[in-house]
């Protein structure tokens, strides 16, 4: 597969998301502290779906199985799809723009963490461009052992922000779960949670900023866009991983 074998990618039709969010009660939402929960293979509360809670956070969950997918084609996807725009956009077409990164300062465990992405996408409420800092888990709450877990394939996680105003606002967590013949995958988002600077992250600032379309927007977007990729990975990766 070459980039015009990419470029054809551009036009087949996306998969359909595998259930559609709906509204939330907030208080079943999972709190940020709570990170290590998401490594329960029980089913959780609120597994799909989206609401406003009463600290002016948008939550967003999003639950999505990907049959014939491995922790080891998720790990490589985060680190190939960085690297040209056009592996970008076969993700998601035309919600997804471009993509630049910055490599980690530093050779981690996994070869995304330290690095920052800055992808140009439409989540639903219009092109934004966004800086995605990509962490380790315990560096957002997770346990220092959850790699360790034997139920965890991987997890990917990090802090969002608006790169035109400097801004960081969101924590995003996607857990990947080994299941029969593949892994389940567990996304949360908390947009508001992580305003920087610190002297912003207050209930008003986020009522104020932070609109109330946003977390059905991204619950919908992540639906969408983690449904295509778990059809796509299993056809790319044997063909460019190497």
């Amino acid at each position: 597969m070459n980039e015009h074998d990419l470029t054809e990618l551009l036009g087949r039709p996306m998969s359909p998301p595998q259930v559609e969010p709906t509204e939330l009660d907030p208080a079943g939402a999972l709190a940020p502290g709570d990170l290590d929960r998401l490594l329960d293979p029980s089913p959780l509360e609120g597994e799909t779906g989206y609401c406003m809670l009463p600290s002016g956070v948008a939550y967003a969950a999003v639950r999505t199985a990907l049959p014939g997918v491995t922790g080891e084609m998720i790990d490589w996807w985060f680190d190939w799809h960085q690297r040209e725009s056009i592996r970008y956009r076969i993700w998601f077409p035309g919600a997804h723009d471009s993509i630049s990164w910055k490599p980690p300062e530093r050779t981690g465990v996994k070869p995304f963490w330290g690095a920052v992405h800055y992808p140009v996408e439409d989540i639903g409420l219009g092109m934004d461009r966004l800086r995605i800092a990509f962490k380790r888990p315990r560096e957002v709450g997770f346990s220092s052992d959850v790699l360790e877990n034997p139920d965890v394939a991987t997890i990917i996680c990090g802090l969002v922000g608006d790169r035109r105003r400097r801004v960081q606002h969101t924590l995003v967590c996607h857990v990947f779960l080994n299941s029969p013949g593949g892994l389940v995958q567990r996304s949360r988002f908390w947009i508001g949670a992580a305003i920087r600077p610190r002297i912003a992250n207050r209930p008003l600032v986020r009522r104020l900023t932070v609109p109330r379309e946003a977390p059905q927007a991204m619950a919908l977007h992540c639906a969408a866009e983690y449904a295509n990729l778990a059809t796509l990975l299993p056809t790319i990766f044997p063909r460019y991983h190497s």
